[in-house]
């Protein structure tokens, strides 16, 4: 390594003067000239070295500094070859990969020449043995890269002349046969090509005549057309633009194109990105129809380091429902999904998962067409039967056991229409405190605690309830705008406080007691008062005012944890031993019986006899219920089982363990103070992985065990209004039944690919360490199969879920669906991806769709078909992958609206 002159020092610095962003401490330049390589002539050069007769003439007491140079960090270069320079320092040559570095500036090429009298410097290939050019000059400034033929720069000027130059500009590529760099680093190119191609020879490019190239601003273009696969297109324009910054930025969202037969000719997905600021981003678009019908999207994201990140989506749609010109009618139908999520450590806490939506909205929209990807990708879909949100702040009080919660939640149903708004919960929690602990004394009383909760809502609703004492069913009154204010009035509002007290302590060496007392408060600003009518019906008149329910309960619990261990004996099997592990628990409850307190309960007389029948809640159907009913004195019982296996293969080093059931329980209680169905209903569920862990399973059950009968409801002069359900004396298995299943669920849930299932988290992996926006980082990693992997030969992902409820008095109701995706690849660049499902309730298939994704390097096909059903569609897609392009694309589309 070897320091230059000064003229080679000059020429790097006004170079790209730009890039200097840091200052180093600055090199001399040398006294003498640089070593000149002895010439192979044979004739000796002069002396290389000049010396200068020292002055005898004193230095001035006061000096002014030194003019301040042009050299602000080390230089290096290297030759393979040899470095050679003329007697007066007017001409340096630099041979055999020459390489000059700078900072953050490099020069390479195969020969270098630099020629002080005109202020310029030459770089250039060179031909090798065999003829062929070599070492053609790259310039690098940080990440840009110039790939030329040729360059000649002035290096007072500061301008340059570049023969077949490829520089990177962003995602982009721009090739020039000449071009033309100014003092402000700004490219003049003739006959030049745009492409976001990697290739030499690329597979398209944008053909233009003139073009100027800002860096990291944008690329302007004269006259141009496309070219693919060097056949031009019969189109061009007078000149474009093409973005080139490293920053996001405002600007239009061209939309796709087409016709339906339903709503006419349309633009869809068009709109404007704003660019708020780096914390909040904004996409609004819309579709616009010929015959009257349109969309809005409105789709936002929003994040702010270490604090919070968040996304909010809100559609809006308005159809025409038939295509007749006398029929005026439209369908309304508008979804707002919001997430947040906070980042932060601190003491208090907001989030909010927010899903709603008309209960048309996923009937009248297709999912997977026509709409911003982002707006669908969880939380609703065409079989979606219920809908919910949570708005929630959570304070904790540093120093204090206290915390402070407020939510506001939403639940829906599609089918019913029942929607359910508490707004607000309020909670306020204090976490147990043990007043008998001390700090290093160990005493009988440590684990007694004392807590305390309190929660309060206020709960709007539009079931109205049972208008009418024949009514069979609840009225459901729309939720619009006309009837809030009635759900107001008939909001449910309340608080509850809850006491416990609780202590535990061994017995036996193995078994835990652990007895409770639990008091509880209910406070409600109304209650019922049930009186008979001139019909000797009863019925209920609400009374305002404060009162108070006041509850309380003891208990008691014993539970253990018994191992069982089996060892195989054949040292040969893969089966070493099978671990059981058995939790039995039982308790003992007692409730007091509040039902002749009269401002809890209303005896309910027979009009001949005056014999109390029954006793009416006075707090019926209120947001925390009323009193307990009836003296209680239960035991509960329960059992939890555990199996594991311990096994060794071939393969495994050591003994590996393998989950045989995760869980298996069983429980219920046995009221012994009531006079009939002491047993409570039997609670089941069970957890198991199968197939190495690749499946899980998820089952639980309640199991009423008493029999069933019918019994007729008549009215005052014994006509049978209706016959409803009712238990019976026995239990169920006395008549060789188990009894009655009341709910049930099941899921499963599994990727049968093991490659895939690693593809997914090393791409979470990636991800997380890529420099993108945070908001893309979120979208990827919980979409990983929204992307086409030709890595992957294949991919299976099925889900399997299913939920059956029969209460009293109605009819029983299955709710289940299988839903299956996943791609094949037919070649190295041909993939077909599949999405499908089956709705076992309405005994059709979901929707269907079928992808089929063609690799063509800088360009993807994609073709995507909806073969039957509501939303019947084909859409063929053939763009960029680049995203700086991702308007250039050709787009054929037959949408669903077209069935008819």
């Amino acid at each position: 390594m070897q320091r230059s002159s000064f003229i080679l020092l000059c020429f790097l610095i006004t170079l790209c003067s730009a890039a200097f962003a840091q200052v180093e401490p600055r090199v001399k330049t040398p006294s003498g000239t640089l070593p000149v390589k002895n010439d192979t002539s044979g004739i000796t050069p002069p002396d290389s070295v000049v010396t200068q007769p020292s002055d005898t003439l004193k230095k001035d007491s006061v000096q002014a500094p030194p003019p301040k140079g042009d050299i602000e960090t080390t230089i290096n270069y290297t030759a393979r070859d040899s470095i050679r320079a003329t007697m007066d320092n007017k001409m340096i040559w630099l041979y055999g990969e020459a390489k000059i570095k700078y900072g953050v500036i490099e020069l390479e090429a195969d020969e270098i020449v630099i020629d002080y009298a005109n202020n310029t410097i030459t770089a250039q290939s060179t031909k090798d043995s065999l003829g062929n050019r070599i070492g053609y000059p790259i310039f690098k400034n940080g990440s840009e890269v110039y790939e030329t033929k040729g360059i000649i720069y002035n290096f007072k000027t500061k301008r340059a002349r570049i023969k077949e130059v490829v520089t990177q500009q962003g995602e982009g590529y721009l090739h020039s046969g000449t071009a033309f760099k100014n003092e402000k680093n700004e490219i003049f190119s003739i006959n030049n090509s745009y492409t976001t191609c990697n290739l030499e020879h690329p597979h398209f490019r944008i053909r233009a005549t003139k073009t100027k190239a800002i860096p990291d601003d944008k690329i302007v273009a004269g006259p141009f057309y496309l070219e693919f696969n060097d056949i031009p297109l019969p189109a061009g324009f007078l000149f474009g633009m093409f973005p080139a910054q490293r920053e996001s930025k405002s600007g239009i969202i061209f939309p796709s194109y087409g016709e339906e037969r339903r709503r006419g000719f349309n633009f869809r997905n068009g709109g404007y990105f704003f660019d708020i600021s780096e914390y909040i981003k904004l996409a609004v678009t819309g579709d616009i129809y010929s015959k009257g019908s349109h969309a809005l999207y409105v789709n936002s994201n929003y994040m702010k380091r270490y604090a919070y990140n968040g996304s909010f989506n809100f559609s809006y749609s308005k159809n025409r429902i038939t295509d007749r010109i006398e029929d005026r009618s439209v369908s309304n139908d508008f979804r707002l999904a919001w997430s947040h999520s906070p980042q932060s450590k601190g003491t208090g806490r907001f989030s909010a998962s927010v899903n709603a939506a008309t209960s048309t909205f996923n009937k009248n929209n297709n999912l997977m067409f026509g709409a911003p990807n982002d707006l669908y990708n969880s939380g609703l879909s065409n079989i979606t039967t219920k809908l919910s949100s949570n708005v929630s702040y959570n304070k904790r009080f540093a120093g204090t056991p206290f915390s402070l919660g407020v939510n506001l939640s939403h639940n829906q149903d599609l089918q019913t229409r029942l929607v359910d708004l508490p707004l607000p919960n309020l909670t306020l929690n204090m976490t147990n405190i043990y007043p008998f602990q001390r700090k290093g004394v160990t005493g009988p009383l440590d684990n007694f605690s004392i807590g305390y909760s309190m929660a309060a809502t206020n709960r709007i609703t539009n079931n109205l309830g049972r208008l009418s004492p024949t009514a069979q069913r609840d009225s459901i009154a729309p939720f619009t705008l006309d009837n809030l204010s009635l759900f107001f009035r008939n909001a449910k509002n309340g608080m509850r406080h809850t006491i416990p007290v609780s202590y535990s302590f061994k017995a036996l060496k193995f078994f835990t007691v652990s007895p409770s007392i639990n008091y509880e408060e209910r406070w409600y600003l109304e209650r019922l008062n049930w009186v008979r009518n001139s019909e000797n019906v009863y019925r209920a008149d609400t009374t305002r005012g404060f009162n108070r329910i006041a509850n309380y309960s003891f208990s008691t619990s014993l539970n253990t944890r018994i191992y069982g261990m089996y060892f195989f004996k054949n040292p040969n099997s893969r089966v070493k031993a099978i671990r059981h592990i058995i939790n039995p628990s039982i308790s003992f409850g007692y409730t007091p019986d509040f039902t002749k307190n009269i401002n809890y309960f209303t005896p309910i007389r027979d009009t001949a006899t005056q014999e109390i029948t029954q006793y009416r809640s006075n707090h019926e159907g209120f947001v925390y219920g009323g009193s307990n009913t009836g003296r209680a004195g239960s035991i509960g019982f329960g059992i939890g089982n555990n199996l594991e296996m311990k096994v060794k293969s071939p393969k495994d080093t050591v003994e590996r363990k393998v989950m045989l059931l995760n869980n298996l329980s069983l429980s219920s209680s046995y009221n012994l103070m009531a006079d009939s169905f002491k047993l409570a209903p039997i609670g089941i569920s069970a957890n198991s992985n199968i197939l190495d862990n690749l499946i899980n399973i998820n089952v639980s059950a309640t199991l009423d065990p008493y029999n069933y009968g019918y019994k007729n409801i008549t009215d005052t002069e014994g006509n049978v209004i209706r016959r409803v359900e009712t238990r019976q004396r026995g239990y169920a298995w006395n008549g060789g039944s188990l009894g009655r299943i009341t709910s049930a669920t099941l899921a499963l849930s599994t990727n049968l690919n093991p490659k895939g299932r690693s593809k997914e988290q090393s791409m979470r992996e990636k991800v997380a360490e890529a420099d993108i926006p945070e908001a893309d980082k979120q979208h990827i990693m919980a979409n990983p199969n929204a992307y086409v992997d030709f890595d992957i030969p294949w991919s299976l992902n099925l889900g399997y879920s299913a939920s059956y409820t029969h209460p009293v008095n109605q009819k029983a109701s299955i709710v289940h669906s299988l839903q299956m995706s996943g791609d094949l690849s037919i070649s190295e660049k041909w993939k077909i991806n599949y999405t499908s499902g089956y709705d076992f309730k309405a005994k059709e298939i979901t929707t269907t769709s079928i992808g089929i994704a063609r690799e063509l390097h800088c360009w993807q096909l994609n073709m995507n078909w909806v073969p039957f059903g509501y939303f019947t569609s084909y859409n063929i897609t053939i763009a960029v992958k680049a995203s700086v392009l991702q308007d250039l694309k050709l787009e054929r589309r037959k949408p669903f609206q077209d069935r008819f």
